[in-house]
């Protein structure tokens, strides 16, 4: 199947890409993978508003220059070290065209869901909008599309896109929608395993996010854990460059949480905070022996997170789901992804989190976040993920 218009964008970039965004703007680089999903995101969103409206749609393809020349990740990227690029500045006054008025409110939605500063999101936004116009151009006069054909693409994958933007942006972009109400992996849980709607596999991720494109010599694990909002056991390696808070939970108990980590969302979440996000929450942390259900030892600091939290907060009862990539027989990679998800449960369960507000499935290669052709797409699609089913 032909991958999803996101997913392409996205895997343009790779971890020097990351790397290099984040040494330019003085900010880590899991900030930077996620505000760089949530950017490309935010700029499809916007687009996916307009879907119904051909006019709306070729106005904002119209917004980029033909004498910006060649529009790509690598020359965007290299812009940054250089003062005054004219391309900056260029990509700043394509935003008001693409957002309107909420410009400065989605930069600031970007800046705090992925703990970037405020100039960093402007940034990223003013690199993404070119981008991801450029982009979509080119795929119009290549493929012969209508305005009316790109929206109707765009509609179709305005719930991915969707899924990958901050709190309170789909809210800008689509006013009176619930964020979150319709995403596929919820949806999942109430549908056959094998989706009626095949066409959600194949539709990638990020940002970047949570999500991304992120260091290449942990993506080449093949079990390594990586989701949109939290990118797995890659992530645990730049922990010294995140940005931890501490928040008290009843029984007086501190507890000190990665700000852009499951465990702070959940916690958000069972507190009714919607900025927490809504859906499912993927745990960068939870990570397993390659090809087995068996939890490797660095798993235990976000296991006593989570089982904390839930203790606080006795009512509160979770699903975990687990997915893998798409190597090897569809039946395997279900059965392991089940296996997975209840070696989680059985973890709470003997850290004293009664069996009963947990519940465990698997969905093997199912909703795909990214594209299992490139090893970091299939890295993404290796996750464990939490919902709150009651609070």
């Amino acid at each position: 199947m032909p991958e999803s218009l996101f997913s392409s964008l996205l895997h343009g970039l790779d971890k020097s890409n990351i790397s290099q965004i984040a040494s330019s703007l003085g900010e880590s680089e899991y900030g930077i993978f996620r505000a760089m999903e949530s950017s490309v995101a935010s700029v499809l969103g916007a687009l996916s508003s307009k879907a119904k409206d051909p006019n709306a749609l070729r106005r904002m393809l119209d917004l980029t220059p033909e004498d910006m020349g060649e529009i790509s990740w690598p020359r965007l990227i290299s812009g940054l070290s250089t003062p005054g690029a004219s391309w900056m500045a260029r990509g700043k006054n394509m935003l008001s065209g693409v957002f309107g008025s909420s410009s400065t409110a989605v930069a600031n939605s970007i800046s705090s869901e992925c703990a970037v500063g405020e100039g960093t999101a402007t940034a990223l936004l003013a690199m993404a909008t070119p981008m991801v116009l450029r982009f979509l151009g080119r795929r119009v006069l290549d493929e012969g599309w209508s305005m009316s054909r790109l929206g109707q693409l765009l509609q179709r994958e305005s719930t991915i896109i969707r899924g990958a933007l901050p709190a309170g942006v789909n809210g800008l972009f689509w006013p009176g929608v619930v964020s979150g109400a319709a995403s596929p992996v919820i949806a999942q849980s109430v549908q056959p395993e094998r989706s009626a709607t095949p066409w959600l596999g194949a539709l990638g991720l990020v940002v970047f996010g949570v999500g991304t494109l992120w260091l290449l010599s942990h993506l080449r694990r093949p079990e390594a854990q990586i989701g949109t909002a939290a990118t797995g056991e890659a992530s645990r390696a730049v922990t010294e460059g995140r940005d931890f808070v501490r928040r008290t939970v009843p029984d007086k108990l501190d507890l000190n949480l990665p700000r852009n980590g499951g465990e702070y969302r959940l916690l958000r979440v069972i507190r009714g905070d919607r900025s927490g996000g809504t859906g499912w929450l993927n745990f960068d942390g939870l990570t397993f022996e390659t090809g087995s259900a068996t939890l490797k030892p660095a798993s235990s600091a976000q296991l006593d997170n989570i089982a904390a939290i839930l203790k606080a907060y006795p009512n509160a009862k979770i699903t975990i789901a687990g997915f893998t990539d798409n190597v090897g027989s569809a039946d395997r990679n279900l059965a392991l992804s089940r296996a997975r998800a209840k070696t989680v449960k059985d973890a709470l369960v003997s850290r004293g989190i009664v069996a009963d507000r947990l519940m465990s499935d698997g969905y093997g290669e199912q909703y795909a976040l990214a594209s299992n052709e490139t090893a970091i797409g299939r890295a993404l699609n290796r996750r464990v993920s939490l919902q709150v089913t009651q609070r």
